[in-house]
């Protein structure tokens, strides 16, 4: 039987609530203004940076709210696991009140035993009944426990509220994805201004370019670090590890010692390391494949307009899946474009509604999903081909695209640093 902890319904609006109030900041903090030379700087380095700032707003603001929507997927798989201990214990309640409802009729009419009834009102009954209960009660000869049975209405009466949190939990979390929905596409709006006014400068061009390979060197070097300080951790619990195996069995070694003859000592002491060096060691789990230091580099942006995009690998999905992509907002109808040269093919399917197959030359497999519409139909095509537009078909309700990538045509890995390659 499981029976789930009542959801911390303040936890899950306190969270909400900083969410929205932290999209609400960014969109204050980034209102458009036109960049002027007077203020220090050329001109274009604060057209790049005003362009770059528009983007880290609107990723901030995608990021909200795909993590709510990871939220109202989890939560929608612990109301049916709720929902499925509820009529468990519902089951159990019910089958418990028969036999016990069967019991009181037996003993009401006589028609054997002393079996303790359940649902007498001992206010209405005669006196003769009365007194056969008690003395049921007396010698303990009742074949069911009220305490038992009234526990049981207790863990009832306890899950039907939990559920009835998580139900609201999620009701209030619908309410707050469609607020932060409503917020990121006005976001990636904004960013299209602001991008149709200051990309036309190819000066801006070329500084906004400069100002994203700080930016990806300076992320790269901060990665790099974090890596080997991991590392570094790692290997220090390692050492630890050993050194307390170490420690454990020169302790097992002596208390032996302790117990046997000295041939006996000297035969586990030779014998133990050796056995202990052929044990087999347990395989390591092997992690997921992770994106190459160059990944999106050479590939076109899949989207051909304003996008803003989020890091959801991983994360929860309906069904119990996980997220093995990358979601890109984008307006509805924005074109969408091959990464590389290869092959389109067009399917689809209820996932992902109109959904686009791009096989590349390099060998790696595109996956795109939700769009709107296809362009023409499954054919061969160059880097950078209109093969559909944006959309939001299938299991979504937000315009997006739905990005995955499979090096070498196999596993999934996490596209992120592709599309972040690729589009900036």
């Amino acid at each position: 039987m499981r029976i789930l902890v009542p959801s911390d319904s303040r936890h899950w609006r306190g969270r909400r609530r900083a969410a929205v109030a932290a999209v609400a900041m960014l969109v204050v903090a980034g209102s458009p203004t036109l960049a002027h030379a007077d203020h220090g700087g050329s001109a274009a380095e604060k057209a790049a940076a005003e362009i770059q700032a528009a983007r880290d707003r609107a990723d901030a603001a995608a990021q909200a709210l795909f993590d709510e929507e990871s939220t109202i997927d989890q939560l929608e798989l612990d109301i049916a696991a709720a929902e499925a201990d509820l009529a468990e214990l519902e089951g159990e309640a019910e089958e418990m009140r028969t036999g016990l409802e069967f019991q009181a009729v037996r003993q009401f009419v006589g028609a054997g035993g002393t079996n303790f009834p359940l649902l007498i009102d001992l206010d209405d009954a005669n006196d003769a009944l009365t007194a056969d209960v008690m003395s049921s009660i007396a010698s303990e000869t009742a074949n069911v426990d009220l305490d038992d049975f009234d526990a049981l209405m207790k863990e009832v009466e306890e899950q039907s509220e939990s559920l009835e949190s998580q139900r609201n939990d999620a009701q209030e979390a619908t309410e707050t994805y469609a607020a932060l929905q409503a917020d990121a596409e006005a976001e990636v709006v904004k960013l299209g201004e602001i991008e149709a006014q200051r990309l036309e400068d190819e000066a801006v061009q070329h500084e906004l370019e400069r100002q994203q390979r700080e930016r990806a060197e300076r992320e790269r070097r901060e990665r790099e670090a974090a890596e080997e300080a991991a590392a570094e951790a790692a290997a220090a619990e390692a050492a630890a590890a050993a050194e307390e195996a170490a420690a454990a069995e020169q302790a097992r070694v002596a208390e032996q010692s302790a117990q046997q003859t000295p041939a006996a000592v000297a035969a586990t002491t030779s014998s133990g390391p050796a056995a202990a060096a052929q044990t087999p060691a347990q395989p390591e789990p092997v992690p997921p494949p992770a994106a190459p230091e160059s990944a999106g580099s050479g590939l076109a942006c899949p989207i051909a307009g304003p996008r803003s995009f989020a890091d959801t690998w991983g994360a929860s999905r309906s069904g119990g899946r996980s997220h093995e992509g990358v979601d890109m907002m984008s307006p509805g109808g924005t074109p969408l474009v091959a990464m590389e040269a290869g092959r389109v093919e067009f399917t689809t399917n209820g996932l992902g509604g109109n959904t686009v197959r791009l096989y590349g030359a390099s060998g790696t497999r595109y996956y795109y999903a939700h769009l709107s519409a296809w362009e023409g139909s499954s054919r061969p095509v160059s880097k950078g081909d209109v093969i559909g537009y944006v959309g939001k078909t299938g299991n979504t309700s937000a315009n997006h695209l739905h990005l995955q990538v499979h090096p070498g045509g196999g596993q999934a890995v996490n596209p992120y640093p592709y599309a972040r390659g690729a589009c900036g």
